[in-house]
């Protein structure tokens, strides 16, 4: 009986271990602007903790995991036992822990096959249903002469236009120098598109972060409210971001 017991309490310890080991990745989405490689196209970052592991690793490796290389073809799996995997072009280094931020780009893409894995389908309606939100509504960048557009338009294009010299001169400086010249609300990092003293928040954890600065989003499109992210009038990418974008959103 004490034998049989204790083959009862290691399967389940097995199975509880094994379940605490499962993991399933997270997906976000991301456009920073002009800091985005290769003009934000279709792509994905992730931290270097997953490259070269069964999450993420070059295509067709077998059960020897290579790390991706930056802008090569990479495989990822979004969860245990090398499954519900496709294949995508990697751009670097990103997020936090266990998580796989995608651009704009990639998600209009994949978004619109049949054959995608499921957790992604399930990425996908959560993306449509955010994206609904806004399609009643006046999208001003792409309606930027519609009469409720002129204030918001007018403040997003004069933030950016003032915002461009100094960019371009933190570019031609490089941040230090061009940092040591200016007023600490003025300096600049992360390859000059954000502010280097955070003033974005605080958050519900009492986090502040740097906001992403005007004109480090590309031409067109405007960074959102809180410096997250840039708000591109593409209602699949700026749904999900909810506050964030919603001012170039005004209703009908």
């Amino acid at each position: 009986m004490k034998h049989r017991w204790l083959l009862i309490s290691m399967f389940l310890v097995s199975l509880f271990s094994s379940h605490a080991q499962a993991l399933t990745i997270r997906m976000t989405m991301y456009d920073d602007g002009r800091s985005c490689p290769a003009n934000c196209d279709a792509h994905v970052v992730f931290d270097h903790a997953l490259n070269g592991t069964q999450y993420a690793h070059r295509p067709d490796d077998g059960d020897h995991y290579s790390a991706c290389q930056n802008g090569a073809s990479c495989e990822v799996c979004l969860t245990d036992g090398r499954q519900q995997c496709l294949t995508v072009t990697y751009r670097g280094a990103g997020p936090g822990k266990d998580t796989f931020d995608f651009t704009p780009a990639f998600y209009e893409a994949y978004c619109a096959r049949e054959s995608i894995p499921e957790l992604l389908r399930g990425k996908c309606i959560s993306l449509r249903n955010d994206a609904k939100r806004l399609e009643d509504r006046v999208n001003c960048i792409h309606e930027a002469d519609n009469v409720a557009c002129g204030a918001v338009m007018a403040d997003a294009q004069r933030k950016s236009a003032e915002d461009e010299p100094l960019y371009k001169q933190c570019l031609q400086l490089g941040e230090s120098r061009f940092n040591a010249t200016h007023a600490p609300g003025q300096q600049r990092s992360n390859a000059c598109a954000y502010e280097r003293i955070p003033t974005g928040g605080p958050n519900s954890h009492g986090t502040r972060w740097r906001r992403l600065l005007p004109a480090a989003c590309r031409p067109g499109t405007y960074v959102g409210r809180d410096g997250l992210d840039c708000c591109s009038g593409s209602t699949l990418a700026d749904g999900p971001l909810g506050s964030e974008c919603r001012a170039f959103y005004p209703a009908r």
